[in-house]
């Protein structure tokens, strides 16, 4: 194989009560990583250029983006000696809160995996993904990458010391997905700054309440249960201090609620907010539609739009 083409997912993590474990994979936007295979390297040497970006602005040099950084620590760690070309095309949005990093370097661990025949694990691939990961966000974030790799809810454990080990789930039929997004000034490195505003420690009440939301959840998705799921979406840890980022976050969880959602999160580190709709109980449009109000209410502009939990990673184009 001399060339291939692959899609991942963007992803929303935490989902409340599972900060950095659980993540979902959204049916779009996708971010799509085409890799080429040149000649041998003179050197003999590991060789990956960016040969073009399109959609979205990225750091377009090798060390910065994760793409690439994901492509040279596989092709270093299996000895691929030819040249390797990646071609970036970037639509999911980033600093928003919907895995944007994770999609691209889930996209070039799987494309990796595939043109080099390498017959890695899925655990695998989420830890070379998470190599990118580290290079954009300043850590790996391995509940990111994991949804857009696996696609479905995902929950993994593994940090900075330890290889990750992720379990996937199937949706339950009929689980729509509205994710509203604020126009907010937030700082550049937006994922380092929301987890400096996180407590360094909380009381063991929240700890437990927080245990018991997050096996609710998990049960949910186990029993193809949305109603359970969204009873399981409440965090008394990390959201209470991440709302002052997103101006209204009350009034838009309390007017999703009232419009039928099942549950209602912050998506990843924000700004954009995420909630769960059973299709068969309420209108997603009608949900996101009163999220979106409830932002207006509040003198914030906002945009958003109604999707699913998607599939992972996948091949498109190969040759």
């Amino acid at each position: 194989m001399d060339q291939i083409r692959v899609e991942a997912p963007a992803s929303s993590a935490n989902l409340g009560p599972g900060f950095d474990v659980f993540a979902l994979a959204l049916d779009t936007p996708r971010d799509g990583v085409r890799l080429r295979l040149g000649k041998s390297s003179r050197r003999g040497a590991p060789s990956v250029k960016m040969a073009r970006v399109s959609g979205l602005e990225v750091p377009k040099t090798e060390e910065e983006n994760g793409a690439c950084v994901v492509c040279l620590e596989m092709a270093k760690q299996f000895g691929a000696k030819k040249e390797i070309f990646v071609e970036l095309e970037k639509r999911v949005p980033i600093g928003l809160g919907m895995g944007s990093s994770g999609a691209s370097a889930a996209a070039a661990a799987f494309a990796m995996n595939e043109v080099l025949g390498l017959g890695l694990s899925s655990d695998e691939l989420i830890f070379y993904a998470g190599k990118g990961e580290a290079a954009t966000s300043g850590t790996p974030h391995y509940d990111n990458v994991s949804a857009s790799i696996l696609g479905g809810f995902v929950v993994v454990r593994g940090g900075e010391s330890e290889r990750p080990t992720a379990v996937r789930f199937d949706p339950p039929m009929g689980l729509a997905v509205c994710v509203a997004t604020p126009v907010v000034s937030l700082p550049s490195r937006k994922t380092e700054y929301a987890r400096s505003l996180l407590p360094e420690s909380v009381p063991l009440g929240t700890l437990v309440s927080n245990v018991a939301n997050a096996s609710l959840m998990v049960s949910g998705f186990a029993k193809k249960d949305i109603k359970l799921i969204g009873k399981g979406m409440t965090d008394r840890a990390v959201e209470e201090a991440r709302k002052t980022m997103i101006p209204g976050y009350d009034r838009v969880r309390s007017s999703a609620a009232e419009a039928g959602a099942a549950g209602v999160c912050i998506s990843g580190a924000g700004p954009s907010v995420l909630a769960i709709v059973d299709k068969k109980r309420s209108p997603p449009k009608e949900v996101l539609g009163a999220m979106l109000a409830a932002f207006g209410q509040e003198g914030v502009k906002s945009s958003g739009y109604v999707t699913r939990i998607g599939k992972g990673a996948r091949v498109v184009k190969s040759s």
